[in-house]
């Protein structure tokens, strides 16, 4: 069984492919391009109980690698909400090449020999957490594969089901909120 690719839209590949000419002016063409739906948790979403099927659609990110080695991430708005596509950012380096070794190293899990997946991207404002979402098509439990964490208990070399991520990620929540102001002076 696949991890499937999730098509974006034509109006969203024509602003991120609009937005990388006016980035980069003339180039050549992706080696592989992925596009993954972002969706977020909040704070005190996860604090609350929230799983990983309240998550939010927030925009996409496309993925890339290109002809000399460089990999990116582009950050788009999701049309739904604002009405059309926006460009957020453009990132290049390791911020962009860990995502993207672990889009292609999801490919080849266990799980996802067996069973059917859809790729998504996961973020966590509250707890700086972001991860690779593979959104499970069936009646099984999602994965996690974290790529950036300020949670020293969560690896970002882990591949985690829906429940061992939730257990570690939670009670970090739990604690970053209950530290949270109401006070609007406060930071």
């Amino acid at each position: 069984m696949p991890v499937e690719a999730i098509a974006p839209s034509p109006q969203v590949l024509a602003t991120y492919q609009a937005s990388l000419d006016d980035y980069f002016g003339p180039h050549a063409p992706e080696v592989q391009l992925f596009h993954l739906p972002v969706g977020i948790l909040s704070l005190e979403q996860l604090a609350t109980g929230a799983t990983l099927a309240d998550v939010v659609a927030s925009g996409c990110r496309f993925f890339a690698a290109w002809p000399n080695g460089n990999v990116t991430s582009c950050e788009m708005t999701n049309p739904t909400i604002y009405g059309t596509a926006d460009f957020r950012n453009i990132v290049q380096g390791d911020p962009a090449r860990i995502p993207f070794r672990r889009i292609l190293e999801s490919h080849g899990l266990d799980e996802t020999q067996t069973a059917s997946f859809a790729l998504h991207f996961l973020s966590i404002p509250g707890v700086h957490f972001e991860g690779v979402h593979l959104v499970h098509q069936g009646d099984g439990s999602d994965l996690v594969l974290p790529v950036l964490s300020w949670d020293l208990d969560i690896a970002t070399d882990a591949v985690l089901g829906e429940d061992a991520f939730l257990a570690l990620v939670r009670p970090f929540a739990a604690a970053r909120a209950a530290l949270a102001s109401a006070d609007p002076l406060s930071s």
